[in-house]
């Protein structure tokens, strides 16, 4: 009998312990959540920029003085300035070309030149008579050496300069030849004679008060295209 007994006793403690593990299987496999991962990971630098414009030499469109283009007197100033102002006068004439553009950009760019109309104009050019006179021949001639305008007016010179531009895409050397409005002269020129009625104009000029100016402001722009 107490064989039977411990018999019986070991057998349940045996399903017993079965149980509980198929429970504790069952309990873990329910309490379970599906997961997955994954990681992600960016950088990003600034991107190159690095342009440079030299305009060192942009400032010579007029000068102090002016040598004679008589041969007789070759190497004489015919035209100095008595205050050190920068002047004009019949038979002398300027340019200025010399600038440049450095860098090459990761973004696409437009280089464009940019008039300042408030500050560009011509300040009292008018004759005896209150008519507006203006001597003064303009040329603008692109890289090729084309000319864009050719002893024009003043104005004309100031809508051709405006709408100069030229785009370029990314990562553009832009101090290559050619390639940033390099090469672009504007000149002017007031002719030493014309005719005895422009002389009389002229002199009419040169003896007024205060003095007429000629005044030309623009930038040279790079930009970023978006």
């Amino acid at each position: 009998m107490k064989d039977s007994y411990r018999n019986w006793i070991g057998r349940l403690a045996a399903v017993t312990f079965a149980v509980s593990l198929i429970s504790a299987l069952f309990m873990t496999g329910t309490l379970a959540k599906y997961f997955v991962k994954a990681s992600g990971y960016d950088t990003a630098n600034i991107a190159k920029w690095g342009v440079e414009i030299d305009t060192s030499t942009l400032h010579d469109l007029f000068h102090t003085e002016y040598a004679t283009d008589d041969h007789t007197y070759a190497g004489v100033m015919s035209v100095i300035s008595h205050n050190g102002d920068k002047v004009a006068a019949p038979g002398t004439r300027g340019h200025i070309t010399d600038f440049s553009i450095t860098g090459t950009p990761a973004v696409p760019v437009r280089v464009a030149i940019m008039v300042d109309r408030s500050q560009s104009a011509l300040e009292g050019w008018v004759d005896g008579g209150g008519a507006s006179y203006e001597p003064i021949l303009w040329t603008l001639t692109d890289g090729a050496g084309s000319a864009i305008v050719a002893g024009g007016t003043f104005d004309q010179l100031l809508d051709a300069l405006d709408a100069i531009h030229v785009d370029l895409p990314a990562n553009t050397d832009l101090s290559q030849s050619g390639v940033a409005l390099d090469g672009y002269t504007i000149s002017w020129e007031w002719p030493f004679y014309v005719s005895a009625a422009n002389d009389v104009r002229d002199t009419f000029l040169g003896k007024k008060l205060p003095a007429p100016t000629a005044t030309l402001v623009f930038d040279i722009v790079v930009a970023q295209i978006d």
